[in-house]
């Protein structure tokens, strides 16, 4: 399955916007998005990620979920097709998500953005997905206080789409989500060390760097 949007076989994605990709993903990042998961989807469930990248985290999730996946990207599919050879990958966009069976979860972190049509995208995966599926992930917020440090270090050119947390609230309601879970994050790789903080939320409400989610089809 393809994707109008498909991109040749190339790393340099990778090399030119993330070159430190691993150490922005390190493992308490990845468990992060494990238990975001975990609180609404049950084990050996099926889950598909939108995006998988260099499949790090469909290397954890396989333990517990019965995973699937795409990439626009040929050289992330190969990667990630490389790590995990067992599990299903698509080279395209949520156009790829399987209809029989539908999964109970689309998960998609920091994927959304680079959507060309947001609306479309969500119009499908909510079509897609069963009554009381989810989707569930992670987006940059460009306002607030730290909106303009954002701005000044997003250099990658296929984030499309750059609005503020409510405006990312307001797209998954106004598609026919249930939003039922939401918080903020501050992260920051600084050295080699990977800062991502989700806690206390009190502290971060309005001012965290991306928007967590979990919205459910009702």
């Amino acid at each position: 399955m393809t994707s109008l949007n498909l991109i040749p076989s190339q790393d340099s994605y990778y090399t030119d916007n993330y070159i430190n990709y691993e150490k922005q993903n390190p493992p308490h990042k990845i468990k992060f998005y494990m238990d975001l998961v975990g609180h609404w989807v049950g084990k050996d469930e099926r889950i598909f990620e939108l995006g998988v990248g260099l499949g790090m985290f469909l290397e954890r999730a396989i333990e517990k979920y019965d995973c699937q996946g795409c990439d626009i990207n040929r050289y992330a599919i190969e990667t990630t097709h490389k790590k995990l050879p067992q599990v299903p990958l698509f080279e395209g966009s949520y156009e790829c998500i399987p209809t029989n069976p539908s999964p109970n979860a689309v998960v998609g972190w920091d994927t959304l953005e680079h959507l060309p049509d947001l609306d479309a995208a969500l119009n499908s995966i909510f079509s897609t997905l069963p009554k009381k599926g989810y989707l569930i992930g992670v987006v940059p917020v460009y306002d607030g206080p730290l909106g303009w440090v954002v701005h000044f270090l997003d250099k990658d050119p296929t984030h499309v789409t750059k609005i503020s947390r409510k405006q990312w609230l307001r797209h998954l309601k106004q598609h026919g989500f249930d939003v039922v879970e939401y918080g903020e994050i501050i992260r920051k790789l600084i050295g080699s060390h990977y800062f991502h903080f989700v806690r206390p939320q009190i502290i971060l409400k309005s001012c965290g760097t991306a928007l967590y989610f979990a919205a459910r089809k009702p």
